[in-house]
């Protein structure tokens, strides 16, 4: 049983396009868990987005948090930043007492790409892990030995 005086994750999605306009997710390929990129190291050929929707409890509201996204490899190595910032959630006139509230964000992703293999894909709430997914990297053509 969660904790309801705790922030959550609802959801963590990898898509080939994502954005977030009046409280609403819009998605374009969305749930994907495999990624081809032109070559390693490297970057995808095209971004991919990530979306993000975090319940934040009636107790935790109005108040200054930091989110991050951020991409790590198979060891836990930090791989970059996809989106990161603050948010405050607020209480709108007529809410029931006790309501939770949603934060969702959506953005670009584009990051450098070491080696094929497995990455992690982790949300954090000031700091704090809250959830993650995971991708399977690989390269379309493969790096040259020498």
């Amino acid at each position: 049983m969660s904790d309801p005086d705790k922030i959550s994750l609802d959801y963590l999605l990898v898509a080939d396009g994502a954005q977030v306009v009046g409280g609403k997710l819009y998605l374009l390929g969305g749930g994907w868990d495999r990624l081809t990129v032109p070559q390693l190291p490297g970057q995808p050929a095209t971004p991919f987005a990530v979306a993000v929707g975090v319940n934040v409890p009636w107790s935790l509201t109005n108040r200054k948090m930091s989110f991050s996204i951020d991409v790590r490899d198979a060891d836990g190595g930090h791989v970059g930043q996809l989106v990161g910032g603050e948010f405050e959630v607020g209480r709108p006139p007529g809410l029931r007492s006790g309501a939770p509230q949603r934060f969702q964000v959506a953005g670009p992703a584009g990051p450098e790409l070491p080696v094929a293999g497995r990455y992690v894909i982790e949300c954090a709430i000031d700091g704090e892990v809250i959830g993650h997914t995971a991708i399977e990297v690989m390269a379309a053509r493969p790096a040259a030995s020498g």
